[in-house]
């Protein structure tokens, strides 16, 4: 049978590339949606999930079952893979968080996989507003403040939600876990897999089905997503970042880096403007 999802466009961030350089992303929902005629044709995120506060203006959330004009103001928690778009009114204010799936990996029982929608609340508010806050300051503890927060949203998002019973999803998280515990451990997929009690083949069926890509391409997913936030939010040289993260070889982290990214790891740093030295 076809795979509607197949035929779906797979973005990062609306189009960006795959190796997302920070713990979450937060802006303005005018921030693109303007660029876009305030229109977002249906797609999906892979290994993203995403959070919106709309809070004026007006949204019509489409699905592949269908459009759905919401009411405001309302947050909604849009999970990786479901295909989404939108159509909002011109002027629509609000906000959307961006976050990798692996930092919300403690959620999935708890019904993170489903759409949800919530009426705007003052905790929900102050949460998302305290996110953009820490977004913006680059000082004190802002990747674990950041987790923080997020985890917060995402527990009020689905608060009174059923749990649901998703062996594949469950798993998933599970490795999602063991990929930030032994990445830099140089662990291989049967490792992987003697760890969490399965099969080579059910982890690889399990991770190619959910995330669009093998056991191992997670892992170098993960390590490189460390490499580009270390590159973009601290002064570690590229040396000293390979070596943490399992390279024995800083050139051959070079490498595949800039096959992955396009470009090389200094190259990455000063595009994003830092002073860093590698």
């Amino acid at each position: 049978m076809d795979n509607p999802a197949k035929r779906t466009p797979a973005f990062a961030l609306f189009g960006e590339g795959r190796i997302f350089p920070d713990v979450l992303h937060c802006e303005d929902i005018n921030a693109r949606a303007h660029r876009h005629g305030w229109k977002i044709a249906r797609h999906r995120h892979p290994e993203l999930h995403q959070f919106f506060l709309i809070r004026s203006g007006g949204v019509t959330l489409r699905l592949a079952e269908g459009d759905r004009a919401l009411p405001l103001p309302i947050a909604l928690s849009i999970p990786s893979q479901l295909e989404h778009g939108f159509i909002f009114a011109d002027g629509t204010q609000g906000f959307v968080v961006t976050v990798p799936v692996e930092v919300l990996s403690a959620l999935v029982p708890a019904g993170l996989q489903r759409i949800q929608t919530h009426p705007e609340t003052p905790r929900i508010a102050d949460l998302f507003a305290a996110i953009a806050s820490r977004h913006a300051d680059p000082s004190g503890q802002r990747d674990l403040a950041l987790r923080a927060l997020v985890v917060a949203l995402g527990c009020d998002l689905v608060a009174g939600v059923p749990p649901i019973a998703d062996a594949g999803a469950t798993l998933r998280a599970r490795f999602e876990d063991a990929v930030r515990t032994h990445a830099t451990q140089g662990w291989r997929v049967a490792d992987y897999a003697a760890h969490l009690g399965t099969s080579v083949t059910q982890l690889n069926r399990i991770v190619r089905q959910q995330a669009d890509q093998s056991v191992m391409g997670a892992v170098q997913a993960h390590l490189l997503g460390e490499a580009a936030r270390r590159l973009a939010y601290t002064r570690q040289p590229v040396t000293t970042i390979a070596y943490d993260l399992g390279f024995s070889d800083p050139a051959y982290f070079a490498r595949v880096f800039r096959k992955r990214m396009g470009v090389s790891p200094r190259a990455y740093r000063n595009r994003l403007g830092t002073e860093a030295r590698g």
